[in-house]
């Protein structure tokens, strides 16, 4: 069974360098002035474990985060949550968040009321349900899209609590948990195991005006907005393609021996690769920064990029040394 809960828990700490808890799988976006990330990670009982995805919404100034809050929990003890996806809304630190996983159809989460109060767009937990493995604010509606028995579908719905006006319509394609992305006016996605993405406009009807682009490989993930379109590629390596939504054109702008996290905002790509943090506007993609630890996730607004990054130190306890796992999230202030 999946829950979701408002965790009302006040703001956290911030300035040029905020930590925000272990190793967890991040999630994270930029628009607006507003910082937005999700952290999926297990929790332990004393008697059981179950799996949560926290989402935290930050505003944005110069290089520093401010005012960080912790509006939304999702928790399960359905199975890891493995499609989590958090998008900015471009509104204040309004965000939509997905949390899926194998065996179970999470809810669509859009954030927030002025009371700080998340709406649950879709909650359908049945067997058969199309699991959600990515939303977005389009206009005034939250679209997603998922995959189910029956194949794809893109799913619509109002932001607004006890709202009636839902749809839902067939799109062709199987995507899985990385592999789907809407932003306002496009929607895109490849099929598990596809090498070409699929990408639209979104409606309530399906998407208008479908076209493939082919990616010379193995599409990992895929990550959209209205005029660009990134994607994880492997093929004798990774790469990072750029599809200009206009043209359909595809340029490779990154190439490496590492499975690379991205993130777009503008027409901006971001790219964290081992301890290097690369961005591209247009071509190939320049290096503006680096990290002592590994990269767990980036974002960008499109002209600054947030690095979130892993680190572990030793910390005395009661019953002795441990090792204590942080990741941190910084802004750099540079986009080449």
């Amino acid at each position: 069974m999946v829950v979701v809960v408002v965790a009302l828990t006040g703001a956290v700490p911030a300035g040029a360098v905020v930590s925000i808890g272990g190793w967890g799988t991040i999630s994270a976006d930029m628009a607006g002035g507003s910082l937005v990330w999700a952290d999926s990670q297990p929790a332990t009982t004393t008697t059981f474990t179950y799996w949560r995805t926290d989402a935290s919404a930050a505003r944005v100034s110069g290089n520093r985060i401010t005012e960080v809050i912790k509006p939304v929990t999702v928790r399960t003890s359905a199975g890891p949550i493995t499609g989590a996806q958090i998008r900015a809304t471009g509104v204040g630190r309004g965000f939509t968040l997905t949390a899926s996983g194998a065996s179970f159809a999470g809810p669509v989460t859009w954030c927030c009321t002025p009371e700080t109060l998340e709406v649950v767009v879709s909650s359908d937990g049945d067997h058969d349900a199309p699991h959600p493995y990515a939303a977005g604010l389009d206009g005034p509606r939250v679209r997603w899209i998922g995959t189910g028995p029956s194949g794809a579908v893109l799913g619509a719905g109002d932001p607004v609590e006890y709202a009636e006006r839902e749809a839902s319509a067939p799109i062709p394609g199987h995507p899985g948990p990385g592999l789907a992305s809407v932003a306002p006016g496009i929607a895109a996605w490849a099929d598990r195991g596809g090498s070409s993405i699929r990408f639209g406009v979104p409606a309530d009807t399906g998407v208008a005006g479908l076209r493939d682009a082919a990616q010379g490989g193995t599409v990992l993930e895929v990550w959209a907005v209205p005029a660009v379109i990134a994607a994880v590629v492997r093929g004798g390596g990774y790469r990072v393609t750029r599809t200009d939504v206009a043209t359909g054109g595809v340029t490779v702008v990154w190439r490496g021996t590492v499975r690379p996290r991205i993130a777009v905002g503008g027409s901006t790509i971001a790219i964290g690769a081992g301890r290097a943090v690369l961005t591209s506007r247009h071509g190939t993609a320049r290096r503006v920064g680096g990290t002592r630890g590994a990269i767990a996730a980036v974002a960008t607004d499109g002209s600054r990029v947030a690095v979130f990054e892993r680190t572990s130190r030793r910390a005395r306890t009661r019953t002795g040394a441990r090792t204590v796992r942080i990741t941190s999230v910084r802004i750099i202030g540079q986009v080449r």
